[in-house]
């Protein structure tokens, strides 16, 4: 079978959720080794659709785990959960050529509409930890001096906001609860336990998830060879969601239960993420710096100080302009790490 045989037909662009790939990058060959090897006797034989069901099986696992510690609404939970679905919906949107798309593309769906509920949550959460340590800076720096102007500030960007956060948890749970949650955890189940699968499924592993997980490699590198001085935020988010993919692809078949490849995979997977980190922190600048400037307008509506919140909407400007001063070397290693995968 051909590499270039893969990339034909209809993809499915669904992806993946965490679980048991969560954490620092494993120790293995070093970045540029040449070499791959099997980390167990089993993987050798494996077909490439039960490899990728025995990765997507352990993601399914972990987001039922959390389900509970999000409903309680524990540290973090919501970030983690968040993370598993869009693990599953990278999963099958990289190796979505192994399963009947459409069943494939439901299920996707279904956990993009919950990704988006999870998100609403996270987004809140976000602002408040961006806004917290933005005062913090400001404090330290004498940008904002004035007590009345750090409680006016403090008010709207934390106290307000943690508010938002406890009503739209609420939103959530009741949401968690109900039957269309039942019947997106059910078509999840039944998905895992039998998968509709296509003829490319029951060919060797290696040879069939390697191939994919080149195109995602070059999808990604396409992506970020568009940038340049004049791309908007969509078009960075864009970038970052390629290089998110391209980690969960490249770590569901370098890490356990799935260890099929390891120094170049791992590679992959650590630019990838090197990408979207990056990226997600100059966007959550980005978008902080909008929502102080909404709150200004707001607080000069009712008659309040605005000044403070300009202040802390430059300050956010400047944090965003410096991380995208790193976005050059990260697309060069991208490149680098691509090329090094092409050539196993």
């Amino acid at each position: 079978m051909r590499r270039a045989d893969i990339g034909r037909g209809p993809r499915s662009r669904l992806a993946r959720a965490p679980g048991a790939y969560d954490g620092a990058m494993g120790d293995g060959e070093a970045q540029g080794s040449t070499a791959e090897h099997d980390n167990d006797v089993e993987v050798d034989v494996l077909d490439a659709g039960t490899a990728m069901l025995t990765a997507l099986r352990a993601v399914g696992e972990r987001m039922s785990q959390l389900e509970p510690a999000v409903l309680a609404d524990e540290p973090d939970a919501v970030h983690q959960l968040r993370t598993y679905v869009r693990r599953l919906r990278s999963l099958l949107a990289a190796y979505g050529p192994l399963f009947d798309v459409s069943v494939a593309t439901g299920l996707r769906r279904r956990y993009r509409t919950f990704g988006r509920e999870l998100g609403v949550v996270r987004d809140l959460e976000v602002r408040v930890q961006v806004a917290e340590r933005a005062l913090a800076e400001a404090a330290e720096e004498g940008v904002i001096a004035d007590a009345e102007e750090r409680e006016a500030v403090q008010a709207r960007l934390i106290d307000a906001e943690r508010a938002s956060h406890a009503l739209a948890h609420a939103r959530l749970a009741e949401r968690e609860r109900s039957a269309r949650a039942d019947a997106r955890r059910d078509a999840l189940q039944v998905f895992l336990d039998d998968p509709p699968r296509t003829a490319l499924a029951a060919q060797p592993a290696k040879q069939v998830l390697g191939a994919l997980l080149e195109l995602e490699a070059r999808h990604a590198v396409r992506r970020s060879e568009r940038l340049d001085d004049a791309s908007d935020t969509e078009t960075l988010h864009a970038v970052r969601k390629a290089g998110r993919r391209l980690r969960y692809a490249a770590e569901a078949v370098s890490k356990e239960p799935l260890e099929l490849f390891d120094g170049r995979a791992h590679a992959l997977a650590s630019v990838g993420d090197d990408l979207h980190d990056l990226l997600g922190d100059h966007r959550d600048e980005v978008l902080f710096a909008e929502h102080v400037r909404r709150m200004a307008a707001h607080a000069a509506h009712d008659g309040a100080p605005a000044a403070a919140f300009e202040r802390l909407a430059v300050a956010a400007d400047a944090r965003a302009a410096s991380q995208l001063k790193h976005l050059p070397k990260v697309v060069r290693d991208l490149r680098s790490a691509t090329r090094a995968w092409e050539s196993r």
